[in-house]
């Protein structure tokens, strides 16, 4: 918890975050249930987007945090990294792998408890100018869904390339980051099919990159 209000600190007070739709979120956590999860989505910009992006809407409290898959090797690579994420409710994911192993098996289970898993579906952090969508999707969010039917919410951000660019441990202040979430989805109409929930979740997620590189679109007041 001591890093998530850090990174409120260097999001919210030394940057700046304009989160648009962030009811929805609000809504879509509300509806979580026993054997009813809720499954975000969304791009990846910088090696920072978790916990510092993350913690701004994820609530103060430890049972309010999101799991979220983490790369092994950058994450739990020593045993000092593997309790401070542990902490932060990180599961270790395998590249390479496949999709049957214990990091997802357990996200799959904290989704059948009702809890809130976040995923990047890119598979890694975009190196597409200004952080545009990284594709082809993997697959591993399809096999969550098979195996849970969460509710699912994308957002999208843009800025996280600023604050913190590739190669630099240290965060850079004054910059400005846009959210925008879109709308709840129920996933179970496209649990059984894993192609056409990707390209769902692909049009979701180009949507609203649309929205944040429209320079002639009204975003609105943030929410």
């Amino acid at each position: 918890m001591g890093v998530a209000g850090l990174s409120r600190v260097l999001m919210l007070r030394l940057n700046r975050v304009d989160i648009h739709g962030r009811s929805r979120l609000d809504e879509a956590r509300a509806l979580q249930e026993p054997g009813r999860g809720l499954l975000t989505f969304s791009n990846h910009v910088s090696l920072f987007d978790d916990p510092w992006l993350l913690s701004c809407f994820s609530g103060a409290e430890w049972v309010a945090l999101r799991w979220i898959a983490a790369d092994a090797i950058n994450f739990f690579g020593s045993p000092w990294k593997a309790r401070l994420f542990n902490a932060g409710k990180a599961v270790p994911i395998v590249r390479g792998a496949g999709i049957d192993q214990p990091g997802m098996t357990f996200l799959v289970e904290r989704l059948q408890a009702g809890d809130w898993v976040h995923i990047f579906p890119e598979g890694g952090r975009s190196r597409e100018p200004e952080g545009r969508l990284r594709r082809p999707l993997k697959a591993g969010l399809a096999e969550l869904v098979q195996r849970s039917k969460p509710l699912l919410l994308g957002f999208h951000h843009r800025g996280m390339h600023a604050v913190a660019p590739i190669g630099s441990w240290v965060p850079r202040i004054g910059q400005r980051v846009r959210v925008r979430f879109g709308e709840p989805k129920d996933s179970t109409s496209l649990a059984s099919d894993p192609r056409a929930l990707m390209q769902w979740v692909e049009a979701e997620l180009l949507r609203l990159e649309a929205l944040a590189f429209n320079p002639n679109g009204n975003p609105g007041k943030p929410s």
